[in-house]
């Protein structure tokens, strides 16, 4: 949708004088909506001053000018919540046209008994004017309401100052508002239509500033259809951009994502669809989750990044402390890098690294197993050895075996080769981009008690399955073991910002313990433990820790229930369950690159869902807030996608 909501500091900011104003002059291209009106009708008052302007009725209207939760209260009845107000958002009279929505009171007033006017501007998910009194104590009250929006993860567009116009109120604001726009606009000496027309055209220069600034973003508003914006943006898309995992020639065009929020991917073309996959299994409470994005404004007001070299950070000591406190060790160390194809580089290059400082430097081998994948750098991909992904750059990969995963035959292989292995890597009980594999806690742990009698180290690589989506925290707490090093990325800031960790158990530490310096560990990244990451990270896991974690036992009972029919099905291969994940195999041809899975990509956004398949393997893992309905809605397009082959 068009448009933008007018916020004002508090009551009697002059939130409806600037609506009256703007409606004066581009009536012909915006309408109006105050959806919860409390007192004298503003929406009234709009259509009497500018009766040219569309004026759409309020979704509520209660007679006590009071705070509408109260007023509902002393009246009887409900205040709808902010999710239900936002469905009910009026259409314009055709897509060319924005809608203004003006708010009542202040962000922080109340709405109902149980929400802030600030869940409502989330829920509408436009840009805000925040519109305050130029009166006496205008500047603290602006920038006060300022730097609180901002503490919330919410940047209004532009500041409008109502009232007799004051330069040094306006000098003030301009200096301490970070850089946005503000303007200011004088009401009208009296209140007629004509008195106002006559006002507003005075000042029409610096509400077509404001009209067409591409920093507020309204020019999209009235200036382009969506459609030309989708068409521009993919075109420079294909000019300047090269997508991971995707082909140069006959790819389908990207969606053109603009906003996100919950289970919700928000499209340029005005499509709403729900994210499926979480964004590659990243975003793990859901998109723009108010707590992350609320220490990710926290922190950004007092760092943005530090070297990480002679150089720590309260963030980064936090987050370590949490994480460690997560391990079936005391004590340990946490390593920080950047992505998890990196976090695993850093645990094979220090488990070799171990076996060289106790005298073992020919333990120059690594295990991996079939269907695993662990990273696109050279040390991940060894240990892959995937022959699509990885084939062509086999000569120049390290010495690592892949073997099936059967406690058996690693039992077998570490019987004639422990002595040159320097680990294990295996992705616990899911093994994600092979196909979302599955295998028991019980193969883990048997798999684990074979590794370490071998005197092998054992490597977890929890990059997707940690912060809870297989059911525990870690998955390899399901097997009750021990590893010597777990890998961490993909959830770590919940999908908020990039940021890995290998949490390393003490034995290995103490290896490396040493006053040569030849002994340190070289490797580092300029990012590593990039402090704004690192705040982000260390609230999630503060969220994580602070509550029984529930969320993938329900989306799993959900996942057991839709899909208990599905394995009768003759299409279907096999389907596959463990915490928030499902994945169905359906019965095709041609493994990663089966034509199946664009068919069922394409399916699911018909039904507006986005799904990424693994080829053959159609897949779910969406964010742990994702409703019972959204829940049903992504079983439906799975179902729909798998009846087309």
């Amino acid at each position: 949708m068009n448009g933008f909501v007018i916020l004002g500091t508090d009551t009697d900011a002059g939130k409806t004088t600037f609506a009256l104003l703007w409606l004066q002059l581009f009536a012909d291209r915006w309408e109006y909506w105050k959806p919860i009106e409390t007192g004298e009708s503003d929406a009234e008052r709009v259509a009497a001053l500018a009766p040219s302007a569309i004026v759409h009725p309020p979704v509520r209207r209660l007679r006590t000018p009071v705070a509408p939760a109260l007023a509902a209260r002393m009246e009887g009845i409900e205040v709808p919540s902010a999710r239900d107000i936002a469905a009910s958002c009026p259409r314009t009279l055709n897509a060319q046209r924005g809608l203004i929505i003006e708010t009542f009171g202040g962000p922080f007033s109340p709405l109902t008994q149980s929400e802030l006017q600030l869940t409502l501007l989330r829920a509408l998910k436009l840009p805000c004017v925040l519109v305050s009194s130029a009166k006496l104590g205008g500047i603290g009250r602006t920038l006060q309401c300022l730097t609180a929006l901002r503490a919330e993860g919410m940047e209004p567009a532009a500041v409008v100052l109502i009232g007799e116009r004051d330069p040094f109120t306006l000098e003030q604001i301009r200096q301490h508002a970070g850089g946005l726009m503000v303007i200011a606009l004088e009401p009208p000496a009296e209140w007629t239509a004509p008195a106002l027309r006559a006002c507003a055209e005075r000042q029409r220069g610096e509400l077509e500033r404001l009209l067409v600034s591409r920093g507020t973003g309204f020019q999209s508003c009235h200036l382009s259809p969506s459609n030309d914006r989708v068409g521009i943006l993919s075109h420079e898309d294909r000019r300047t951009v090269w997508h991971p995992y995707t082909p140069l020639v006959g790819a389908d065009e990207p969606l053109v994502c603009v906003g996100a929020q919950d289970e919700f991917l928000e499209l340029a073309d005005g499509r709403r669809v729900i994210d499926g996959i979480s964004s590659w299994w990243t975003i793990l409470h859901g998109h723009r989750h108010r707590p992350l994005m609320q220490a990710l404004a926290e922190a950004s007001r007092r760092i943005d990044h530090v070297l990480f070299a002679g150089v720590t950070h309260p963030h980064a000591i936090e987050l370590a402390d949490l994480l460690l406190g997560t391990m079936p060790w005391c004590g340990g160390r946490v390593f920080y890098s950047d992505n998890g194809s990196t976090a695993v580089e850093v645990a094979l290059k220090m488990a070799y690294q171990f076996w060289c400082h106790r005298g073992e430097p020919q333990r120059t081998r690594f295990v991996g197993f079939e269907h695993g994948y662990h990273g696109d750098t050279f040390g991940a991909m060894a240990v892959s050895r995937d022959p699509l992904f990885f084939g062509r750059f086999e000569p120049l990969l390290c010495r690592a075996d892949i073997l099936p995963l059967d406690p058996q035959r690693l039992d077998e292989h570490l019987r004639r080769h422990a002595s040159e292995t320097a680990a294990v890597i295996l992705e616990p009980l899911v093994q994600a981009a092979g196909g979302m594999r599955m295998h028991a806690p019980e193969t883990l742990r048997e798999i684990v008690e074979i590794t370490q009698r071998h005197g092998v180290l054992f490597i977890a690589d929890e990059v997707m399955t940690g912060g809870g989506r297989t059911g525990t925290l870690w998955a390899h707490q399901a097997a009750g073991i021990v590893p010597d090093l777990v890998c961490a990325a993909k959830t770590l800031t919940g999908g908020i910002l990039p940021l890995a960790a290998t949490l390393v158990a003490p034995k290995v530490v103490e290896a490396f313990r040493s006053e040569d310096r030849e002994r340190t560990f070289f490797h580092g990244h300029s990012f590593t433990a990039n402090p704004l990451a690192c705040a982000v990270a260390a609230c999630n896991y503060r969220l994580l820790l602070s509550r029984p974690l529930i969320e993938p036992g329900r989306i799993e009972q959900f996942w057991t229930e839709a899909f208990a029919s599905l394995g009768e099905d003759p299409r279907v291969k096999e389907v596959r369950i463990r915490g928030s994940i499902v994945a169905v195999e359906i019965n095709a041809a041609g493994g990663y690159l089966a034509e199946a899975g664009e068919r069922m990509r394409r399916k699911g956004l018909e039904r507006g869902v986005f799904l990424r398949p693994l080829g053959s393997v159609l897949y779910a893992m969406p964010p742990y807030c994702t409703s019972a309905e959204s829940l049903q809605r992504i079983a439906s397009a799975m179902k729909a996608s798998i009846e087309i082959n």
